[in-house]
């Protein structure tokens, strides 16, 4: 009996078909996700593979330059047949410049010839040189100012501001309203003036109040004169001379203008008389004799 008690406390249970508590515990099934599960499979071979061996830095440098190059190349291959079929493009002769259509009021300046040598300027709807064609068109005479515009594909505007004739310059050149010299052709009655050389506005304008001053008597200057000590002088239209000095000009000129009927009246007026008013309280007359007295 008591070796059957021995036998029976040293047997495990698992004889009988009886687990003890640390078996349960050790064969409990798992928990764990499946996700999980791969996870630690996944690092468990993870740690047994090979890490590769990183890029060199040069080895990346070198190849991100040869591919910037690269791009680079092919750009500027683009770019320069772009470049040549451009080139090609505008050198058709369907740009030439073959007409010109001229606007403005114009009465002296030859609308026609302005045409003609807008349409042999150099250059077609691309590669004409607006200010050197405004340049060569404002030579034309009688033109002032020139403002051009392109008409697609071969034509040009051409818009012609006329000089406006307001005097003589001397004896060969024009004055215009703006007081600017200008070379042309003109056979028309028109005062003279003749002074220093950049002063054609300023005696443009003196020529005006004169002739404001002058006008109960119905007279006007023909010729205006201003020396290079700045003395005025002026020739009516009727030949008489009145020399006006440097100073208070129109005030001389407007107190000849109240005597001039009492002196005068309607009687001609004898050739080479001249009126000087450059004296404070009055005038001198001198009349040219044929033999040079007066």
């Amino acid at each position: 009996m008591t070796g059957f008690a021995t036998w029976w406390s040293r047997t495990p249970l698992s004889v009988f078909g009886t687990r003890t508590s640390t078996e349960r515990k050790e064969n409990k099934p798992s928990r764990e996700t499946p996700r999980r599960s791969l996870q630690r499979r996944g690092e468990s071979m993870g740690s047994r593979r090979r890490v590769p061996d990183p890029i060199p830095k040069a080895a990346t440098a070198g190849r991100s330059w040869l591919w910037l190059a690269g791009k680079l190349l092919a750009l500027g291959l683009l770019l320069g047949v772009l470049a040549a079929v451009a080139l090609w493009l505008i050198r058709q002769p369907m740009f030439q410049i073959r007409r010109a259509v001229v606007t403005g009021e114009l009465q002296q300046v030859d609308r026609e010839l302005v045409a003609k040598r807008a349409r042999t300027v150099r250059g077609n709807f691309f590669t004409l040189d607006l200010n050197a064609a405004t340049a060569e068109l404002r030579t034309i005479p009688w033109v002032r100012s020139v403002t051009l515009r392109r008409l697609w594909p071969n034509g040009l505007e051409v818009q012609v501001q006329e000089q406006h004739v307001a005097a003589r310059w001397g004896e060969n050149t024009l004055l215009n309203t703006e007081g600017e010299v200008f070379t042309a052709d003109y056979s028309g009655d028109l005062p003279r003036l003749e002074g220093p050389a950049e002063s054609g506005a300023e005696m443009l304008q003196a020529l005006r109040h004169f002739d404001q001053d002058l006008a109960p008597l119905k007279r006007h200057v023909a010729l205006l004169t201003l020396s290079e000590r700045r003395a005025w002088s002026v020739q009516l239209d009727n030949g008489l001379s009145l020399e006006l000095g440097r100073d208070n000009m129109e005030e001389r000129l407007q107190r000849f203008v109240r005597v001039y009927p009492a002196m005068f009246g309607a009687a001609p007026v004898l050739t080479g008389t001249r009126v000087d008013l450059r004296y404070p309280n009055g005038f001198a007359l001198r009349t040219e004799t044929p033999g040079g007295g007066s």
